[in-house]
C-alpha cells in the first residue's frame, strides 16, 4: 500500500483565493472527524472560521494534509502564539488510514514544527461522547475521567502525552425561558454597587481598554489543571483586530460586563458567539469571568442571565448553545447546571514536554 503523502497547505489569502479549495476540504475533513468523535454537528467550523483563525497577526499557523491520490486522508493543525512557548496541535486521519503509521508522521511534523519555533511544550485536545466505560483516566485535577480505551487517548499515551485536565461539555437549547431568567435573577442576591452593560457585535468605543484588561486576566483565570499556562496580552488594537476577525468569519459575539460602579472599571465579562448565517449552528459560550476582588455578589449568574437574555433577543437561528467547563470548576459549573446546561461530551486536554 502506497504511503500518503504529507504536504502543507499554502493558507489562501481569502475566499477563491488560490488554496481555497484545500481549506475547504481541509475544514470538512475536521468536521467529520469531530462528528466522528461527539455524534452531532455542534461544533463544526466553516472555512471562513478557519481562514480568520489561521491569519491571525497573534500567532503563527501552520496546516498539513495528507493526501492519497487526489484524497484528503489526515491533517495536522498547528499554532504558537507569539511570545509563547506553548503549542497548540491537533491531528486527525480517516477511519481506514487508521494504524498505518500516518498519525505517528503527522505528530512528528508538528512536533517538529514546533521545536524548530523555540516551543517547549505541544497541547493538543480529544473529545469523548463515552462519558462512563470503564476503564477510565482520571483527570489529574482531581474531577472527572476520559475513557482509557479510547483510540485518541492511547495514541496520545504512546507519544508521550499526558492528560492535563478534563472538561465537560455541555449544551443549553434555545431559546432560554424568560421565565426561568427572570426566576433566577430574582432568587439571586443583589448585586450591589454593580450594573450591567450588554452589547452585539464590536465592542463600544468607551469600553474598549477594560474589555482588553478583562481578556488578559482571564487568559489565565480558568482552572487549568496540570497545564501550563501562558498570558495572553490584550489591548484596544487586539480587541478592534478580533472585532474584524469575527466579522470575516462570519460570527456576532454577544457580550455582557458588569462595571463596578463607585470605580467606573469593568469587573467582569461573560462572552457568547454565534453565526450570522443564522445556518442553525450552536452558539459558543466563551469566557465568563469575575475579578476576584469582586466575588460574591452573584455577578457571575448575573451576567450570564443578562448575555442569555440578549441571544432571546438576536435573530441567530441557533438550536442551542455549547459550553465548557473543567471538571473541577464547580462553582461555573453549578451556574450552568441551573441555566439548564446539560453535559454531552468530555474534552480532554493533554501536554507533551519537548
Amino acid at each position: 500500500m502506497a504511503d500518503a503523502e504529507i504536504r502543507e497547505l499554502a493558507i489562501p489569502a481569502g475566499e477563491g483565493s488560490p488554496g481555497w479549495d484545500d481549506l475547504v476540504a481541509q475544514t470538512e475533513l475536521y468536521n467529520a472527524l469531530n462528528r466522528e468523535e461527539i455524534g452531532s454537528a455542534d461544533l463544526d467550523e466553516t472555512p471562513q472560521q478557519v481562514l480568520a483563525q489561521v491569519t491571525s497577526p497573534y500567532s503563527t499557523n501552520r496546516l498539513f494534509r495528507a493526501v492519497l491520490g487526489d484524497r484528503l486522508v489526515g491533517l495536522g493543525i498547528y499554532g504558537l502564539e507569539h511570545g509563547q512557548t506553548v503549542a497548540r496541535v491537533w491531528a486527525g486521519v480517516a477511519a481506514d488510514q487508521r494504524r498505518t503509521g500516518l498519525g505517528t508522521r503527522l505528530e512528528q511534523i508538528l512536533q517538529t514544527t514546533a521545536r524548530q519555533a523555540g516551543a517547549t511544550a505541544l497541547q493538543t485536545w480529544t473529545w469523548h461522547a463515552d462519558t462512563d466505560s470503564e476503564p477510565r483516566l482520571p483527570s489529574p485535577a482531581g474531577a472527572g475521567s476520559v475513557p482509557a480505551g479510547a483510540p485518541s487517548a492511547r495514541f496520545l499515551l504512546s507519544r508521550g502525552f499526558k492528560l492535563g485536565q478534563m472538561e465537560i461539555i455541555s449544551a443549553l437549547p434555545l431559546p432560554v425561558p424568560a421565565d426561568l431568567l427572570a426566576r433566577l435573577s430574582e432568587q439571586s442576591r443583589p448585586s450591589g454597587d454593580y450594573d450591567l452593560i450588554g452589547w452585539i457585535g464590536p465592542v463600544p468605543p468607551d469600553r474598549v481598554d477594560g474589555y482588553a484588561r478583562l481578556r488578559t486576566i482571564a487568559s489565565t483565570a480558568a482552572p487549568s489543571g496540570e497545564l501550563t499556562e501562558e498570558k495572553q496580552v490584550w489591548d484596544a488594537d487586539r480587541v478592534r483586530h478580533r472585532d474584524e476577525q469575527n466579522k470575516r468569519a462570519g460570527n456576532v459575539p454577544v457580550v455582557t460586563a458588569a462595571r463596578h460602579q463607585p470605580t467606573g472599571e469593568l469587573v467582569a465579562f461573560t462572552g457568547l458567539v454565534y453565526p450570522a448565517a443564522a445556518d442553525g449552528r450552536a452558539v459558543g459560550q466563551g469566557y465568563t469571568m469575575v475579578l476576584p476582588g469582586h466575588r460574591g455578589h452573584n455577578l457571575g449568574l448575573k451576567i450570564k442571565i443578562n448575555n442569555l437574555g440578549l441571544l432571546n433577543a438576536a435573530d441567530h437561528g441557533a438550536r442551542r448553545v455549547v459550553t465548557g467547563n473543567a471538571g473541577e470548576n464547580e462553582a461555573m459549573l453549578s451556574i450552568n447546571r441551573a441555566l439548564g446546561f446539560r453535559p454531552f461530551v468530555l474534552k480532554g486536554s493533554w501536554e507533551k514536554k519537548l
